[in-house]
């Protein structure tokens, strides 16, 4: 379980922990846990399985053209957004706090397995193996830590999965609820619905629910700034910023738009702690 960075344009890399590049070049970051990796195997599997059965049992059989059309757009862009914001939170690194680093300004600890001075609102993470700035928790679905830098990615990854999830739900929900099935349902019948749409309709309830607890987590820790860490350690160190407005921001991007809710954007926010660029 460790953590693989390289470099971009070279074909330099190395099979174990290592220290974030240095500077503004980009870096690939990817933690070889095979936990994690099974995990996020299993996210892409439900979400292409769940577009697989709704396009053959519920778009297809379907005889309005519009309603097919109209929903299979917005549940497929939805998935669209939601795994790319999966991607992007387990292979952006996370706020890593570079191997050895030298002891600076707002260095308050050692990492003993890092051999780092850790700067403050650092925690280490014995999955990835490095000290992560503004460690929220390591989260298996994402194989990777939710720290810093990668937050934003999955804060969006939790909302499209609830609004997917809840997409679904309705999509199954409001016409079985229309139509004489119900009635015969519960009536105490012993019809039940096909075996794949019962499968649809699990993953959309527990897509659901994991969402809303993940994203009621995010924002209450974005909101207070302090991390699940912190809340779960009762870190005082962490003084927050001035306003949840300000927060918000932080994580986002310092500007309001659409790109708040773009995957593909990267909040392009002043670092709080420049740990990349430590010598």
């Amino acid at each position: 379980m460790f953590s693989w960075v390289q470099k971009r344009g070279t074909s330099e890399h190395r099979a174990g922990p290592e220290t974030p590049l240095q500077g503004p070049e980009q870096r690939y970051w990817f933690v070889w846990d095979p936990l994690g990796i099974v995990c996020a195997i299993v996210t892409w599997t439900l979400m292409l399985s769940a577009a697989w059965i709704l396009i053959r049992d519920l778009f297809i059989p379907s005889k309005n053209v519009f309603y097919a059309v109209a929903n299979g757009v917005v549940f497929h862009l939805l998935a669209s957004l939601a795994l790319v914001s999966h991607l992007r939170t387990m292979l952006t690194d996370p706020g890593s706090v570079p191997l050895r680093n030298p002891p600076g300004p707002d260095t308050v600890s050692y990492c003993p397995l890092c051999l780092s001075a850790v700067p403050e609102r650092a925690y280490h993470c014995i999955v990835c193996g490095r000290c992560i700035h503004k460690n929220d928790h390591h989260c298996p679905w994402v194989n990777n830590c939710v720290g810093e830098d990668n937050q934003k990615y999955f804060l969006l990854f939790t909302l499209y999965t609830g609004l997917i999830s809840v997409h679904v739900l309705l999509l199954l929900g409001i016409p079985f609820l229309r139509s004489p099935a119900w009635r015969e349902w519960n009536a105490g019948s012993t019809a039940s619905p096909p075996s794949p749409i019962l499968f649809l309709f699990l993953v959309a309830l527990m897509g659901s629910l994991f969402a809303l607890v993940m994203l009621c987590s995010q924002m209450c820790s974005i909101c207070t700034d302090k991390t699940t860490t912190e809340m779960l350690y009762q870190n005082k160190r962490s003084q927050g910023r001035q306003s949840v407005w300000a927060n918000v921001k932080a994580i986002c991007g310092p500007r309001v738009s659409l790109a708040w809710l773009s995957p593909f954007h990267s909040p392009g926010r002043p670092k709080a702690s420049e740990h990349h660029d430590m010598a």
